[in-house]
């Protein structure tokens, strides 16, 4: 799986171009969600549906403060819910909701993403692009039917996120059936309040400012493993439900074997990481008593540092429950 666990990292964004492709699609997801469950029905489905889907669920308390830890995937299918009680039972418990960033209120306007994904200047994708890696992407759009000339004044990492789209496109998870975005829209239906950790604008501002060796590095990566990267996504979609924490545990040695720049994890992973923790310390530390779900993509508590270790590091007693 090495080549699409490089991708996890930022198949949120990619769902998150996906769901700006089009309102119609977004709105008959938001309409679907928002339709009313019976009782009797929504306990039939937990008790049938809902035992041992997913993991990576984690708690941390301080003086009368409860947190929940949850990592997530940015992809999913409609069968995935309800999760496991466990989970389930601790999102329902929670007073604030803290995800990535809230892509259902929080997204900038498609002029201002396309503004980050542009190059600065008169350069263009076939100057900074091999020949040979070129000639292999623009088979891949002729056979989505695409011209990738019309890509020419995009950034490595923007046509790569196209790419992951296509990919998923091919796949049998889908965006749209999300993880993070399935607890966004019930904390939206139950009036829970919604903290974001960071900002849509943070995670355009890291991508968009990669070095261009580090963003032709990731995109070649990710032109290699074309053909297999939708097996590969079920594979990874199986393995979160599954709960397989080794898997996203030695996340970090497929990079290293990939040869991907230390700046790529560093922006990525690791300072991101930190200043989660920091953040979350802060609440912790404030102890309001009430109760916290924080809901991230699963490397961020696996992959070291991770916000787990760097709660740890500040002296909290971090158990993982599930």
């Amino acid at each position: 799986m090495k080549k699409l666990l490089l991708a996890l990292f930022t198949l949120l964004l990619a769902g998150v171009l996906a769901a700006c492709g089009g309102d119609e699609d977004g709105s008959e997801t938001e309409d679907t969600a928002n339709e009313p469950v019976a009782e009797e029905e929504e306990a039939d489905q937990e008790e049938e549906g809902g035992e041992g889907k997913g993991g990576f669920l984690w708690k941390v308390e301080s003086g009368d403060t409860e947190m929940y830890l949850q990592g997530t995937i940015h992809l999913g299918t409609d069968d995935f819910y309800p999760l496991d009680p466990a989970i389930e039972e601790a999102f329902d418990r929670a007073d604030v909701v803290l995800p990535e960033f809230n892509l259902l209120e929080e997204m900038p306007a498609q002029q201002e993403i396309l503004e980050y994904a542009t190059f600065d200047d008169d350069t263009t994708l076939d100057e900074v692009l091999s020949e040979e890696t070129y000639e292999e992407l623009d088979s891949i759009f002729e056979e989505n039917g695409f011209n990738l000339e019309t890509m020419n004044e995009y950034q490595p990492w923007f046509v790569e996120m196209t790419l992951l789209q296509l990919t998923t496109l091919r796949s049998e998870v889908d965006a749209q059936a999300a993880v993070d975005l399935y607890f966004l829209e019930k904390a939206t239906e139950d009036g829970k309040e919604i903290v974001s950790l960071e900002s849509a604008e943070q995670q355009f501002e890291m991508l968009s400012n990669y070095s261009m060796e580090t963003q032709i590095q990731t995109l070649e990566l990710a032109v290699d493993g074309y053909e297999d990267a939708p097996e590969e996504l079920e594979e990874l979609v199986a393995a979160w439900l599954e709960g397989d924490i080794e898997a996203m545990e030695t996340m970090s040695d497929d990079y290293e074997e990939a040869g991907i720049n230390d700046e790529y994890m560093e922006e990525l992973n690791d300072k991101r990481n930190i200043d989660m923790a920091n953040s979350l310390d802060d609440i912790l530390q404030e102890d309001s008593g009430q109760v916290y779900f924080v809901f991230v993509g699963t490397a961020h508590f696996t992959v070291e540092p991770s916000i787990v270790t760097e709660l740890e590091d500040k002296g909290y007693d971090v158990e993982h429950i599930y």
